[in-house]
């Protein structure tokens, strides 16, 4: 550590300044990875996929198909 001078001749000796020193400079370690928005929102994203599935099997056309699964059996 080096000598930090402040003032009028004042020196700090061998201290470190914050509690996190070489936290962020260590080479090893990288920066924490950013959440993606379903991670962050797990609940609205499975309300906003609820709301378009029930849309969608609002269609007409689920009748033929139900339909035709049961002329099968």
């Amino acid at each position: 550590m080096a000598d930090i001078k402040i003032g009028d001749g004042n020196k700090i000796n061998k201290s470190s300044i914050g509690h996190q020193t070489n936290t962020l400079n260590n080479i090893n370690e990288k920066p924490p990875k950013k959440k993606t928005f379903s991670q962050r929102h797990p609940i609205l994203l499975s309300v906003i996929i609820s709301l378009i599935t029930g849309f969608v099997l609002l269609f007409s056309f689920w009748k033929h198909i139900v339909e035709f699964i049961e002329s099968l059996f």
